[in-house]
């Protein structure tokens, strides 16, 4: 197949009984969230989130608690796609200020095959639900062939949502939809759908506005197939996971600072090679990957599904690592890049990140609303990316840090203590003793300085959790720090 993110005093701080300080490294491991599903394709949340969402390629959107609890049926499309091959539901972004408008967007084929994006809305009287009848159309787009659709949509830091489409399929491009710009195809769009009915604008700033080349939708040109693409929640920089022809799969990078206009290339290229023509290609003005990987070996790798920079905080060996995998072989690799130094290290994570029955096939790498991140398995199941905490070991604190709780042990509440060295996003949550995510107790940006916020116990769907030991995260840009607490009911 192509489918190929106030000063305590001293007496306090010393009764803090938490017994895991510092930041904790432990080699990265999965834990099995569910394996009942029906070709799983996706994994997201809106931000912030304690859900999870799962799109099946069949046309059902499900909602997950952490736990992987089933909360049921979020959207049915199943009337509406007819999946198979590379069709059917692709793709489910929520609207930034989603807790507010309660819009949402899918991305799917329609009956007939084309690409359609609609918008749609929550159930206001149940958060589990969309809400029948709210559907409004948002893009429509020919498909001349069946296969290289694209399929994800993903929200910018800039609030505008960027939809990524396949050359149109086939083999080798043969309409030259990769180099034209009168065409949607092969070309990641940025529209904005801030606006209230169907449709979009196109923002102002987009950087083909007004020249006649180009379509005014279009923020890059030059893409094959973009099955997965996702922003750094932390940076804002945008990584395009592009499936290759026959030879090379490719990861772009477009930095936060770019005002767009990119060439990747297709199909003048094949990730960083000539590939029409083959030899002596002219590649001026062309944006080359950042990173690239050969077909074949064993086992054999032929399509790249990629994901998200771990931003979460539950793993700290990978923070700011971009994971991606491939559909064949079910290899998963990180790599880090930075707008200022390039590539980094290219590690491969698949003896630690798979289980003992291995996996199917990965179709892509999902990440929740907090940053954390998945590895979903078309075969039926999605697995989230945890610490080994049998191997971890504790290290000082390189600034941001958990002073602990007061009191410790609780009940009902307790106040959790931290301390950021500068101004910026936080995390606080709460897990269990195997690393499974059961609440969330404070996020958002928080200055610099000491804070102190009260949990009163309970899980995020507010239900008591039992008497025993939990572990409390703190997660910044900087750093993870973990400590113990005391649940005695």
């Amino acid at each position: 197949m192509s489918i190929k993110p106030s000063q305590l005093a001293a007496p306090v701080i010393t009764c803090l009984i938490g017994l895991i300080t510092g930041v904790a490294t432990a080699a990265p491991s999965v834990e099995l969230v569910t394996d009942a599903l029906s070709t799983p394709i996706r994994v997201t949340a809106p931000t912030g989130d304690d859900r999870l969402f799962v799109v099946e390629q069949t046309g059902l959107i499900r909602v997950f608690d952490q736990d992987g609890t089933d909360r049921g049926i979020f959207l049915d499309w199943t009337g509406e796609t007819t999946p198979g091959g590379e069709r059917g539901l692709l793709g489910l972004a929520f609207d930034p200020r989603y807790p507010t408008t309660g819009r949402f967007y899918i991305n799917y084929t329609d009956n007939g095959g084309d690409t359609r994006v609609a918008r749609l809305r929550v159930d206001p009287a149940d958060p589990d639900r969309a809400l029948a009848g709210s559907v409004e159309p948002i893009l429509f787009v020919a498909q001349p062939y069946s296969n290289h659709n694209g399929g994800q949509l993903v929200f910018g830091p800039d609030r505008m949502l960027y939809v990524g489409l396949g050359d149109g399929g086939s083999g080798g491009d043969p309409d030259g939809n990769g180099q034209n710009g009168q065409t949607l195809l092969g070309a990641m769009l940025r529209l904005d759908v801030s606006g209230v009915g169907p449709g979009y604008a196109i923002p102002v700033d987009n950087p083909f506005v007004g020249n006649p080349a180009v379509r005014d939708e279009i923020w890059a040109l030059g893409v094959r197939n973009p099955w997965c693409y996702g922003f750094d929640r932390l940076t804002g920089d945008l990584y395009i996971a592009d499936v290759g022809q026959g030879d090379y799969e490719e990861v772009n990078v477009q930095p936060a600072a770019s005002s767009g206009g990119e060439n990747y290339g297709w199909r003048i290229m094949e990730g960083a090679h000539c590939f029409s023509p083959p030899d002596g290609c002219n590649q001026a003005g062309l944006t080359l990957p950042v990173h690239e990987y050969t077909h074949g070996g064993n086992p054999f790798r032929c399509s790249i599904s990629g994901g998200f920079v771990h931003r979460g905080g539950t793993v700290p060996d990978l923070a700011g690592r971009y994971l991606f995998a491939d559909y064949c072989s079910n290899q998963i690799w990180s790599l880090d890049w930075t707008a200022a130094d390039g590539l980094g290290a290219v590690i491969d994570h698949t003896a630690t990140l798979t289980p003992p029955g291995g996996y199917n096939s990965l179709v892509s790498i999902g990440e929740d609303g907090h940053g954390d991140l998945y590895v979903v398995d078309r075969g039926g199941s999605f697995w989230r990316i945890i610490e080994d905490t049998a191997s971890a070991v504790d290290l000082p604190p390189p600034g941001d840090r958990l002073l602990g709780a007061h009191p410790n042990p609780f009940n009902p509440q307790t106040e959790l203590v931290f301390e950021l060295r500068a101004a910026g996003p936080i995390s606080l949550t709460v897990h269990d003793l195997a690393g499974r995510r059961l609440a969330t107790a404070a996020g958002g940006v928080y200055g610099a300085g000491e804070h102190r916020v009260t949990w009163d116990g309970r899980d995020a769907r507010g239900g008591a959790l039992a008497s025993g030991v939990y572990l409390v995260r703190l997660s910044t840009p900087a750093s993870v720090s973990t400590r113990k607490v005391t649940l005695a009911r």
